[in-house]
C-alpha cells in the first residue's frame, strides 16, 4: 500500500546570523512590514499538496516565545520541539518520529523553513512530479536550482550527463561553498544550486541516517518504540550527548543512488542567507543581488 504525502519542516536552527537585519527574532520567524514570517509562508507553500494534519514542524525548545507569538500556529500542522539543536540530520530524524508511527509507507517532503520562492506553483509542481519516483527503493530525490550565477556560498549538485533530458537525474557529488574558480566550473558544467529540499519514503530517509549515522539513529529508533507521550522526556535525556550532525555533510555527501530534480530559474528561489539577499526579499525585489553587492553587504 502507497502512503500519503507529509511534510517536515525543518525550523529549529538559531537563525541569529542576520539578527542585525531581523532585530534579534530568528530569521524564520521574523516577519518583515507585519507580514507573514518565512516559515509561514514554508508551510502555506506546502498546503495545497500536504494538508496540517500531516505537516511535521520542528522547532526548538528555545523557540518558544517566538511560537507563541503565531497567530493560529495550532491549526498549521504538528510542532515538535526539539530539546537542543544537534544539527539538520537530527532534526529530520525528529521530524519523521510521527511519520513512521502513522503512516510506515509515507513519503515526505523536507524543507528547510527560512527560503524564499517566488512561484510556489512551480515549486509544488516539482514536488508533485517526483512523488511517483520517490515511492520506489532507492528513490531519494533532491531538488536543485537551475543556477544564475556562480554563487560561492551555495552548495551545489553536479549530475550525471547521461541522461541530460531526464526529468530526474543521477547525482554524482557534492560540493559546499566552492571557491570562485570552482564556482565558475561548476555552473559552466551544468551544476546546480542545492535548496537541501528532498521527497523520499519516511523509512528511506531513516535508513539513509542509519548508514551514515548508526549512533544517532538509533536514539530515535528507540524512541519510536516508546508511546509518543513520553518520547518527549526520553529524547530530551538523550539529546545533550547527542553530537551535532548536519545532515548535507554528513550524510547525503555520503550516500549513493541519490537523485535530483532541477527547477528552473524562473521559480524565483533564494536560500535569504546573506544580509543583502534578505533585505532584497523583504522589499518584494529579485532574490538574487550582484555578487557584488553581497560581498558589500557581508564586510559591512
Amino acid at each position: 500500500m502507497r502512503g500519503q504525502l507529509w511534510s517536515v519542516v525543518l525550523a529549529a536552527g538559531a537563525g541569529s546570523r542576520l539578527s542585525r537585519i531581523t532585530g534579534g527574532v530568528p530569521k524564520q520567524f521574523w516577519r518583515p512590514d507585519g507580514g507573514p514570517s518565512l516559515i509561514e509562508s514554508t508551510i502555506d507553500r506546502l498546503a495545497p499538496i500536504c494538508p496540517t494534519d500531516r505537516t511535521i514542524v520542528v522547532v526548538g525548545d528555545a523557540h518558544r516565545e517566538y511560537v507563541r507569538r503565531w497567530p493560529g500556529y495550532r491549526s498549521r500542522g504538528r510542532i515538535l520541539f526539539q530539546p537542543l539543536d544537534r544539527g539538520t540530520a537530527t532534526g529530520l530524524l525528529l521530524g519523521l518520529l510521527p511519520v513512521v508511527a502513522a503512516d510506515p509507507d509515507g513519503v515526505v517532503v523536507v524543507t528547510p523553513a527560512d527560503h524564499g520562492v517566488r512561484n510556489p506553483n512551480m515549486f509544488r509542481r516539482g514536488i508533485v512530479d517526483t512523488i511517483a519516483h520517490a515511492q520506489h527503493p532507492g528513490g531519494v530525490v533532491l531538488f536543485g536550482v537551475e543556477p544564475d550565477a556562480p554563487r560561492e556560498d551555495y552548495g551545489w549538485i553536479t549530475l550525471d550527463p547521461a541522461s541530460p533530458t531526464a526529468q530526474v537525474r543521477a547525482v554524482r557529488s557534492f560540493v559546499e561553498k566552492p571557491a570562485s574558480d570552482t564556482a565558475s566550473r561548476l555552473l559552466a558544467s551544468g551544476a546546480v544550486w542545492n535548496s537541501m529540499v528532498m521527497v523520499a519514503r519516511a523509512r528511506e530517509l531513516i535508513d539513509l541516517c542509519r548508514t551514515q549515522r548508526p549512533r544517532l539513529t538509533a536514539v530515535f529508533q528507540c524512541a519510536l518504540g516508546v508511546p509518543s507521550a513520553a518520547r518527549h522526556a526520553l529524547l530530551a535525556a538523550r539529546y545533550p550527548a547527542i553530537e551535532a550532525t548536519d545532515l548535507s555533510r554528513d550524510v547525503l555527501s555520503h550516500a549513493r543512488g541519490l537523485w535530483a530534480y532541477t527547477w528552473p530559474a524562473s521559480m524565483g528561489w533564494s536560500d535569504l542567507g546573506t544580509p543583502e539577499r534578505l533585505r532584497r526579499w523583504s522589499l518584494h525585489l529579485p532574490p538574487d543581488a550582484v555578487r557584488v553587492a553581497d560581498a558589500a553587504s557581508a564586510i559591512a
